[in-house]
C-alpha cells in the first residue's frame, strides 16, 4: 500500500514515551491504514512539514501537538501555522498537553483553526474517536 492510501497523523511530544505509546495505541486501529509520524520537537516537523505534502493522503492529516517543548513551544507553533492557511484548512489539529492552566485553556480563543484541547494522559479509547470523527 503506497502512502498516499495512508492516513498521516503526526505527533509533536519531546516525551519519547508518549511517542512511542502513542504509535503502539495507532497501530491497534483497524477503521483505516495509517501512517504515523512522530516528531520530537517543534522544528524537526516543521522542517518535514516544508518539505512533504501532508494534504495527498487518505482523508484529512491530523497533528497532535504538545504545548511544552524546547525550542519551540507549540504555540509558537501555531503562530507559525495560522500563517499558512492552505495548511490549516487541510489539516484537523489537536493540543494535547498536561497542563490544567486556565490560560493555556483559554490560548484556544486565539486559535480558532485548533479542533479541541486534550489533557493527557489519554487512553487508546479517546484517541480512537477522535479518528473516527476527524
Amino acid at each position: 500500500m503506497n502512502q498516499e492510501n495512508k492516513r498521516k497523523i503526526i505527533l509533536i511530544d519531546d516525551n519519547a514515551i508518549l511517542r512511542t505509546i502513542f504509535g503502539y495505541m495507532l497501530q491497534g486501529f483497524s477503521d483505516y491504514p495509517i501512517e504515523f509520524q512522530p516528531f520530537k520537537n517543534a522544528l524537526d516537523a516543521l522542517d518535514f512539514l516544508d518539505t512533504h505534502d501532508i494534504s495527498a493522503s487518505l482523508g484529512q492529516p491530523i497533528l497532535f501537538v504538545d504545548i511544552n517543548m524546547p525550542f519551540m513551544t507549540g504555540w509558537e507553533l501555531m503562530d507559525v501555522l495560522e500563517d499558512k492557511s492552505d495548511f490549516i484548512n487541510k489539516t484537523k489539529i489537536f493540543i494535547i498537553s498536561s497542563s490544567t492552566s486556565k490560560s493555556d485553556q483559554e490560548q484556544l480563543a486565539n486559535y480558532p483553526f485548533i479542533s479541541d484541547f486534550i489533557l493527557k494522559p489519554f487512553g487508546k479509547e479517546l484517541l480512537y474517536e477522535i479518528l473516527r470523527q476527524s
